[in-house]
Order: C-alpha cells, then sequence, then structure tokens
C-alpha cells in the first residue's frame, strides 16, 4: 500500500494535504482525487477558476504521481448529466 497525498492547486494558491490516504494502486489514487474534485465543483460556496485548478497527487517520496485538472472532472459531469437527462 502506499499513502497519497492529494494536493489542491488553483493558481498560485496550494492547499496540502498533510494526512494523505492509504491506497492500493494509482487507480485508486485517481478515483479518489475524482471524487474530490467533484465534491469541491458541487459546493456552491466554492469560488474559483475551475480552468486554473487541479488537484496534484504525490506519494509518500513526495513524487507527483499524477494532476487531475477540475476542468476534466467538470467536462465529465456534464457528460454524465447529458446522459441522464
Amino acid at each position: 500500500m502506499t499513502v497519497y497525498y492529494f494536493h489542491f492547486q488553483s493558481g498560485r494558491c496550494l492547499i496540502m494535504d498533510p494526512e494523505g490516504v492509504e491506497l492500493q494502486s494509482m487507480a485508486d489514487a485517481l478515483e479518489m482525487a475524482a471524487k474530490l474534485a467533484a465534491g469541491l465543483l458541487d459546493d456552491r460556496e466554492m469560488s474559483c477558476d475551475w480552468a486554473r485548478s487541479a488537484f496534484r497527487v504525490e506519494d509518500q517520496h513526495q513524487r507527483r504521481v499524477l494532476r487531475l485538472p477540475m476542468t476534466t472532472v467538470q467536462a465529465r459531469g456534464n457528460r454524465h448529466r447529458a446522459l441522464l437527462n
């Protein structure tokens, strides 16, 4: 198992994840990042430039393992909602 840290970056602002989450695989880390991103997008009180925002995921060795742009999650959510209607 690997500890993954989910840092949120919007422009120059970076919110660090000090605790991390122990997960089995990088696929699990991607799924977790997508869930966190979807939660922020659903938060009506959250206001930021989504085009300049992303989750940066690092492992316990502080190596960046993936970057998930918020616009990617936003587009996926829009496609999903269109399919439901």
